[in-house]
């Protein structure tokens, strides 16, 4: 390696010199100490060579959060294998576009999401299917990746501005865009973490939100990279959740709606004081702040990022600014810019964009839409800010063209919605939009103009859109009017919310 480079594995090697009693990771049963976590690396990065896999080549994951899914990303690092993180919350249909897109050598699933991995047959090499729990007609077992030998490896390391991870986006014109992350976008991430929530902060970390989300992915790596011990949490559930942070002494966890609220009335129930938690951090509605900050001796932080950022940009404590997404972090500059690309005065609103080390390399394959987003040296958010006289950002939207509906912590484009409902021979038009949600910050909302004498009734609705796409997509509310407002012969959608937006 370069004489400046500094890799994830290198971490992996320092943490087994600096902490070799200290756990590094909790899953089930299974319990690693940062000694024990190169030996497993190591055997899983030669028995990917040894299986073909050369650097560059990309792996497909589809698993919810599990050891073999953090021991999995490391051996990639190590060799330079780009892994591929699929959301196992999306339909075949949505996963066949980013593997046609990526074209993975092989396939890492679990038995859950077998039916997705039949269906996924066709596009990857005969027995290039591996499954974490029980080998079947259609997988080899995972554990016929790993070679006994765990010794170092004598293949060179890859660069850490190279390529390490795929973050499919959600899909703004129906094709999703697979944002590239090297090692360098999440170490800078995980220095943001130290700089702005202290590391003592992020010294025990439970793994709640999913692996293939980037707050998930960075805040376990900056955990980790810091000598902290994660702790995963499999599938959500909030006693359980409760009882980890608890037993485990856990000093923080990302948060979408409705992790906290359920976090915080599983501690209520069970009498729960969660003494060890420091901070929370994500997106939260203000109800379910305060309680933190009422019911416990945590502080939460907010902010703004995206995949594309690999975490927050801009970051601070809730109640420093209620409602504003925190200030810039030590690692970025943001900015507020008009359509001509100039910077607006103060208080002003324009496009968000960003410039730093943590942001990604590029659209993986898509060399238009990767200069579009990067063009004039900086990345475009395509949402809408200000800025304030204290240099707190305020989101205000998304712009037009990437109109986005946050629900639960996943992203849906209206668009891609709408596509699907105009599928249906009995939909002559409809705007998807969306709507407040106590639960979940947001629900979708389809409001349908029908065809001249059809009928359809709400759930045919949800139905056939939960049927082709994401079931996290499907419209929570449908309504059936006689027409739409129009401006410009298209669809108005703002006076579409302004009408049926409560």
């Amino acid at each position: 390696m370069a004489l400046r480079e500094h890799s994830i594995y290198d971490c992996i090697l320092n943490n087994a010199r600096n902490y070799p009693n200290k756990t590094a990771l909790v899953s089930g049963d299974l319990r690693l100490t940062f000694a024990e976590v190169p030996v497993h690396v190591n055997c899983l990065a030669r028995g990917l060579v040894n299986t073909g896999f050369e650097k560059g080549d990309r792996i497909a994951v589809l698993l919810n959060n599990c050891a073999e899914y953090a021991l999995l990303l490391a051996a990639c690092a190590r060799i330079g294998v780009v892994a591929v993180c699929l959301n196992t919350r999306t339909s075949s249909d949505e996963m066949r576009k980013v593997i046609e897109n990526t074209k993975p050598k092989a396939l890492v699933f679990q038995t859950s999401c077998e039916q997705q991995a039949e269906d996924l047959r066709d596009l990857l090499p005969a027995r290039q299917f591996y499954s974490t729990d029980a080998a079947s007609i259609l997988s080899t077992s995972f554990d016929q990746l790993l070679d006994e030998n765990p010794s170092a490896l004598t293949e060179p390391q890859p660069d850490a501005d190279e390529g390490w991870l795929i973050i499919p986006t959600a899909a703004v014109d129906g094709i999703p865009k697979g944002a590239l992350l090297s090692q360098r976008n999440v170490m800078a991430s995980a220095e943001v973490h130290f700089h702005h929530f202290d590391r003592a902060a992020v010294e025990a970390h439970l793994l709640a939100l999913p692996i293939f989300h980037v707050m998930g992915l960075t805040s376990a790596w900056a955990t980790f990279i810091s000598g902290g011990k994660n702790v995963v949490l499999k599938q959500f559930d909030d006693k359980e959740a409760v009882r980890l942070i608890d037993a485990e002494q856990l000093t923080y966890f990302g948060s979408f709606p409705p992790i906290l609220e359920r976090v915080l009335d599983a501690a209520k129930e069970t009498g729960s004081k969660l003494e060890s938690l420091c901070i929370v951090y994500g997106l939260e509605g203000p109800d379910n702040i305060l309680r933190l900050q009422k019911e416990t001796r945590a502080v939460f932080w907010t902010g703004f990022g995206q995949a594309e950022t690999t975490a927050f940009v801009t970051a601070a404590p809730a109640s420093a600014c209620p409602g504003a997404s925190g200030q810039a972090t030590l690692l970025n500059s943001v900015s507020v810019v008009n359509e001509l690309e100039q910077e607006v005065p103060m208080g002003d609103e324009g496009e968000i964009v960003v410039r730093g080390e943590n942001i990604f390399l590029e659209y993986w394959d898509m060399p238009e839409a990767t200069a579009y987003a990067q063009r004039n040296g900086w990345h475009h958010t395509g949402d809408i800010g200000r800025f304030d006289e204290e240099g707190y950002l305020w989101y205000v939207k998304r712009k037009a063209e990437k109109e986005l509906i946050k629900t639960g912590g996943e992203n849906v484009y209206p668009g891609e919605v709408e596509s699907v409902l105009l599928k249906h021979t009995d939909i002559n038009n409809c705007c998807v939009i969306g709507v407040p949600d106590k639960t979940w910050g947001e629900a979708v909302k389809a409001v349908c103009v029908l065809k001249p004498g059809s009928k359809l009734s709400v759930e045919e609705v949800r139905d056939h859109v939960g049927g082709q796409i994401a079931g996290f997509k499907k419209p929570r509310q449908v309504i059936f009017v006689e027409e739409l407002p129009q401006e410009n012969n298209e669809v108005d959608r703002e006076a579409v919310k302004s009408k049926w937006g409560e």
